[in-house]
């Protein structure tokens, strides 16, 4: 039996404008993410970047188990927010700026499948036209990475533990 299928797909999709300061966490998040491609996580996870949710993620996110939307946010939350996401109607329809609940129910409605659907949002403080993330915005970004990380960690690792314990049995 083949291990790599047994685990789940996980995407993590960032959205912002790197642009505009604090909404680049996202892009950041990624950058942060890349040399995962380079390890035993390859197999597992797919990372993608752009500017806003739109009609076309919804296949995207219907080939995966796992979906991460990574996005700053200037609500006032402390540093960081995990959230889980449930599918909902967005209306007015619109093909542009959709919202991740939006695209799950997209996902749903247009390819039956309903992947556990997660946002990930960090606070963010200064949105002017400029490259380059706050101090305060980067320190947030740090903690919502570290715990990401251990979130990740525990989506793949968790069935690699019980084959290690059914191989040795």
């Amino acid at each position: 039996m083949n291990t790599l299928e047994q685990k789940p797909k996980v995407l993590i999709h960032a959205y912002g404008n790197p642009g505009r300061g604090d909404d680049g966490l996202g892009n950041t998040f990624i950058q942060m993410c890349q040399p995962w491609l380079s390890t035993e996580y390859v197999h597992h996870l797919t990372i993608e970047n752009s500017y806003q949710l739109n009609v076309e993620d919804a296949y995207t996110m219907s080939e995966f188990d796992i979906v991460v939307f990574v996005d700053a946010t200037n609500e006032l939350i402390e540093d960081f927010s995990f959230s889980k996401i449930e599918p909902k109607s967005q209306s007015p329809f619109t093909t542009h700026a959709m919202f991740p609940s939006g695209v799950l129910y997209l996902c749903g409605e247009l390819y039956g499948k309903q992947p556990q659907t997660y946002l990930l949002q960090v606070r963010g403080y200064e949105w002017e036209m400029l490259e380059g993330l706050s101090e305060r915005a980067e320190r947030n970004l740090w903690k919502a990475f570290h715990f990401f990380r251990t979130k990740l960690e525990e989506w793949i690792e968790f069935e690699h533990h019980h084959e290690d314990e059914h191989e040795h049995s």
